[in-house]
Formats: C-alpha cells, sequence, structure tokens
C-alpha cells in the first residue's frame, strides 16, 4: 500500500480526516481536498507531521470549475492517482416529510452526493494508474438502499444516495476493462458532525472499516455495496 497515491475529498473534519491520517500512516501519499481553507486546519496539522506525504488542496464538489483546475493541476504535476474516496457529503437534516421540503437543500444533496463524484471521476479518469488495479470508492449510505426498510425523512439525501449506489454500479461496468474496481460502502452512523454524538460508531473505527473493504476491493468484486464490517448490502 506505501506507495499508493490517494485522493480523498471532503478530507477536513469526520470520516475524510480520519481516512487522510489512516491512510498517510500506512505510508500512502495523499490528495486532501476541502471546500473552505478556513476549516483545514486539523489538515495542517497533519501536513507537519507528513510534510512529503500530504497534499491540500481547495476544491468545491459542487463547483465544476475547481474541479477541473485540480485535475489540470495534477496532470501538470504527473500525478498518477491509485484510489479516488469520494467522501464528501451533504444532509438535508430538516426535509423529513414532503409536506416541508427545502428543494435548495435537496438539490445540494444531489450536487455533493452524486453530481460531484461523478463529474470528479470523469475529470481525473485519465490520471489513474495504469499499470495496476485501481480503485473508486464511494462513501454511500444505507439509506440509500431501495431494498431496506427505509422511513421516510431526509428525502435529497436519501433518493442522492441512491444515485450514489448507482454510479457505483455504471461505473464498475464501464471501467471493469480499464482495470479500475469500484465500490460503495455505509460508513456506519458515525459520531460526526452530521451524525451527531448519539451515533454508534466512533470516526476512526469507520474510517478502517472503509479502508479494509477498499483492501479486499478487486476486480472479481467490483461494483458492490458493502458496510464497515465488510457485510455486503442490497441496493
Amino acid at each position: 500500500m506505501n506507495s499508493e497515491v490517494v485522493l480523498i475529498t471532503g478530507a477536513n473534519r469526520g470520516i475524510g480526516l480520519a481516512l487522510t491520517e489512516q491512510y498517510l500512516v500506512n505510508g500512502c501519499s495523499v490528495i486532501a481536498t476541502c471546500r473552505d481553507d478556513a476549516t483545514k486546519t486539523d489538515l495542517m496539522s497533519l501536513k507537519a507531521q507528513f510534510t512529503d506525504k500530504l497534499s491540500i488542496e481547495s476544491m468545491d464538489i459542487t463547483s465544476p470549475e475547481t474541479i477541473n483546475r485540480l485535475a489540470n493541476k495534477l496532470r501538470q504535476q504527473n500525478i498518477s492517482l491509485d484510489l479516488i474516496v469520494n467522501n464528501a457529503g451533504f444532509l438535508d437534516r430538516d426535509n423529513y416529510s414532503i409536506h416541508a421540503i427545502d428543494y435548495a437543500d435537496a438539490e445540494m444533496c444531489f450536487k455533493v452526493n452524486a453530481l460531484g463524484p461523478l463529474f470528479l471521476t470523469h475529470c481525473l479518469l485519465t490520471l489513474l494508474n495504469k499499470t495496476r488495479l485501481c480503485k473508486i470508492a464511494i462513501i454511500s449510505s444505507s439509506k440509500g438502499s431501495l431494498s431496506q426498510p427505509q422511513g421516510v425523512d431526509w428525502y435529497g439525501y436519501r433518493m442522492s444516495k441512491a444515485a450514489a449506489n448507482m454510479l457505483a454500479i455504471n461505473l464498475s461496468t464501464e471501467l471493469v476493462d480499464d482495470n479500475v474496481a469500484v465500490v460503495s460502502v455505509h460508513p456506519g452512523w458515525v459520531q460526526t458532525d452530521m451524525g451527531g454524538s448519539a451515533a454508534q460508531v466512533k470516526v476512526n473505527d469507520s474510517a478502517l472499516g472503509i479502508i479494509k473493504v477498499i483492501n479486499n476491493l478487486s476486480i472479481h468484486n467490483t461494483g458492490q455495496f458493502y458496510d464497515v464490517s465488510g457485510e455486503q448490502l442490497p441496493f
């Protein structure tokens, strides 16, 4: 693993920050993206420890312009990526009923959780390392499953995570002959700003589980949906 180059979105806090730290500890080079420079304090602390291994890049997953800019910068630097982790997420917390919908928040869910990863993958595809198996991970949610029993809250979040799962399936089918494996991962109910303090899973435990799922990903099990324990989930 220690020669891999990993790009992680939404890396300034929560699961993204924990993933960044774990991959650095494992010897990987990490390109950590975040939307707001004012929120990268913890990333800068990691930078002090892993000077040559960590690159912090400003990128808004909802902005094709900033995604293109980053892709062009990496291309000019002759960067080859081994793994893309689409981690950045948005939750329309107040959209708990069809009778009370904030459509701007619902739309933002799609931009961050589904369309952003689609465009990012499109722009970074030519940067994937062609000498070995490359991987794309989409941090999804069991709340995007069409097969599991669901509540009715968080309309935009649930719909966008279902779309993210569809993206994983599409990419896995189209990229299999290019030696690119794709996985959708449910991180659990995690103690983050999004998950809240009542959540059951610690951030670092979720990150370690995600990494284990990614490590076990191959061209033979591409296009599947797992939780952090390694259990396969129904789409």
